[in-house]
């Protein structure tokens, strides 16, 4: 799923980051530009936006609606067939930091701005120190909040978005439920009781509201064309058809692209990478764009997707015709599932036409589940696409925004267990190989949409494209 692209791989030569998330774990690896420190002149007015926000900003205690779905999706994971490598899902993010985690008072999750979150703090510290150093504002990051009575908590902060912070809780109680023995003997009493010790609590401030703040900080508007994902490929096709750099920003918020003019069009490029742009954020950002621009822009999207027991598909790029929500499995006798049509313009361009499912979490696919899916005739999973579609149909200009939507098909879902040679922990592999027909899918969406003018200099050589290459050989971790 795109989800599944979450953890990308800032070492790919890229330029661009994996999880499910994708964005699925492992999303599009995504090099970050450094950040323009040049001031606009609305950029004060924006700076008490933000300001604004830092005192108006409250913070909803949710743990036990995030904690309840969390311990749910373990339970039925185990029950219908894991697919997904949980000891490696917990421990890869928490592993080792498991002495930090396992002698705190609390472990605490806020999704919101990291100032909000440490003026919400303030006054209940002596300090807030960071676990690691130079911790990437676009995933989450760990601190240590030092107690007056000596004591002390260890909080995560991360994007205001339900899955981050569900992905964040269910890992965390994996690395409770797979430490060693010796761990699990030292913490004996601390592991027994670690779920009351978790705590979630959310930012008032919408993750719309962020986008547009950063849009007006940074001046940009109306843009002709935005697309999304593996930003780094879509620069090296536009420098090598002669487009001049862009400007290029970054936050927790958001990490872009700014093209003020690419052959004569406004162009704005925008990272998938890590937790930014994270399942219903992505819906979020969708609705941010839309308020920024007088006319629709057109809407590029290339995710990272899981396919649904079709290992032939895995570094193949696909088009989606069709993307129901995941969320509303099973479907109630009230409610259905929810589908949005994809009026996809990128359909031509791919050999395979799928229907999508985006879901919440990785730990929704079992076995049992990959079964559901293909009865219901769906071949790919992602965790993106239905928020950004349902974004675009829900709005005023449904209909008239011309969608280019791809999927980098990085992982099979099997109804086996046991196969586990393209999973989602070997994702990184396959976007590593890909290279050539994602800018191939890229190149031509920009001459459609009459970005590129030197489309020939700027397509890959066909014969380097995946399909042309020997299949791939994986070696587990």
């Amino acid at each position: 799923m795109t989800q599944r692209l979450g953890t990308l791989f800032l070492a790919l030569a890229l330029g661009l980051l994996p999880s499910c998330n994708s964005s699925r774990i492992v999303k599009q690896a995504d090099v970050s530009g450094s950040a323009d420190q040049s001031r606009r002149p609305n950029e004060a007015a924006t700076d008490n936006l933000y300001a604004s926000h830092r005192t108006q900003a409250s913070f909803e205690d949710q743990t036990q609606e995030i904690l309840g779905h969390a311990k749910t999706l373990i339970e039925t994971n185990q029950k219908e067939g894991a697919v997904l490598d949980q000891r490696w899902y917990g421990l890869k993010y928490f592993g080792k930091h498991e002495d930090l985690i396992f002698n705190a008072v609390n472990v605490m999750f806020f999704g919101g701005l990291e100032n909000d979150v440490r003026n919400q703090l303030l006054d209940q510290y002596r300090s807030l120190d960071p676990v690691e150093d130079n911790q990437d504002s676009g995933d989450i990051r760990l601190y240590t909040g030092k107690r007056k009575d000596g004591n002390f908590d260890f909080i995560v902060i991360g994007q205001n978005g339900k899955e981050v912070a569900l992905k964040t809780i269910i890992r965390l109680l994996y690395l409770a439920k797979f430490v060693d023995a010796e761990t699990r003997q030292k913490y004996r009493q601390k592991i027994e009781s670690f779920d009351k010790s978790l705590k979630v609590l959310m930012s008032s401030v919408s993750a719309k509201q962020e986008y547009i703040a950063f849009f007006t900080k940074h001046g940009i508007t109306n843009p002709d064309a935005v697309m999304i994902g593996f930003r780094g490929d879509i620069r090296s096709l536009l420098k090598d058809d002669g487009v001049s750099d862009p400007e290029s920003y970054t936050d927790e918020s958001l990490r872009v692209n700014w093209y003020p003019d690419a052959n004569g069009k406004k162009v704005l490029l925008v990272s998938i990478d890590k937790n930014r742009i994270f399942a219903s954020r992505s819906g979020e950002l969708i609705q941010a764009i839309l308020e920024i621009s007088s006319t629709p822009p057109s809407v590029t999207f290339l995710g990272a997707a899981g396919a649904i027991d079709a290992p032939e598909m895995v570094g193949k790029i696909v088009a989606p015709t069709s993307v129901m929500d995941g969320d509303s499995f099973p479907a109630s006798p009230d409610k259905g599932v929810l589908v949005q049509i994809v009026r996809n313009r990128a359909a031509v361009q791919a050999a395979i036409k799928t229907a999508d499912v985006s879901v919440d979490s990785v730990l929704m696919e079992t076995t049992k589940w990959v079964e559901r899916m293909k009865a219901y005739g769906v071949k790919t999973v992602d965790q993106e696409l239905f928020h950004i579609i349902n974004a675009i149909n829900s709005s005023e200009h449904a209909g008239k925004v011309e969608i280019f939507a791809g999927h980098l098909v990085t992982d099979n879902v099997s109804s086996n267990a046991n196969d586990t040679d393209l999973t989602l922990e070997h994702a990184e592999e396959i976007i590593s190989a890909t290279s050539e027909i994602r800018k191939e899918f890229l190149s031509k969406t920009l001459t459609k949409i009459a970005i590129l003018k030197n489309r020939t200099s700027s397509l890959p050589r066909r014969s380097q494209s995946l399909e042309m290459r020997r299949p791939f050989r994986l070696v587990g971790e």
